[in-house]
């Protein structure tokens, strides 16, 4: 018997689509997000809408300006030690944890990963941001502790906004960064968690 894929909800595509246009975005412009857009875009009431935009806030990718509205946070430069430092620290707890064994399915998910980085090209913006959603999937889905794992994902998005801007301003060096590193984490020991995380912290700052 087959198993059927539970269908995400509409909570979740709203939160998926907006990360995404905020990591692909100009880093430089500043975007306003309005909630009458928004819950027409996606055909949701302003209460769940304004919970999407609490999430994103929480991940420090918006933040609310009296009398402006909802924000992309601009890029501070003087924060990205600070950003690179939390996430490390992050990944530094995760593996104080005994990983539970990596299903064979997740394990694929690795390679499937590596195979998408091989085709990357420098005018890939969206592929690039596809493999760093994929690498969150694989890495969140290894974490036991829901607050920890909350937290992870929270810095993982920070950390693409600041790779993402790496890729405007030099592509090439970007992607050929993005493929060392896949390839770096395809080399884990099969199917083991600490293994795989310990490899994602080493080369997690290449932005």
């Amino acid at each position: 018997m087959s198993q059927t894929t539970k269908p995400e909800s509409k909570h979740s595509l709203a939160l998926e689509a907006l990360r995404r246009r905020i990591c692909l975005a100009d880093p430089n412009e500043e975007t306003v997000l309005h909630e009458s857009a928004l819950t027409e875009e996606f055909g949701m009431s302003r209460t769940p809408i304004r919970q999407v935009l609490q999430r994103l806030a929480y991940e420090r990718l918006v933040e609310t300006r009296s009398g402006v509205g909802t924000v992309v946070v601009a890029l501070d430069p003087e924060a990205k030690p600070r950003d690179k430092k939390v996430h490390e620290g992050l990944l530094q707890a995760v593996l104080l944890f005994d990983l539970p064994t990596m299903s064979i399915t997740q394990h694929s998910d690795v390679f499937a990963i590596s195979g998408l980085a091989s085709l990357v090209q420098p005018d890939d913006k969206e592929l690039l941001f596809d493999i760093k959603k994929r690498l969150h999937d694989v890495i969140s889905a290894q974490i036991p502790d829901e607050i920890l794992r909350d937290a992870y994902a929270a810095s993982f998005w920070r950390m693409v906004r600041w790779q993402m801007a790496a890729f405007a301003e030099d592509p090439i060096s970007t992607t050929s960064q993005l493929k060392k590193s896949v390839q770096h984490l395809n080399g884990y020991e099969p199917r083991n968690s600490n293994d795989l995380v310990r490899r994602a912290m080493e080369r997690a700052f290449d932005a």
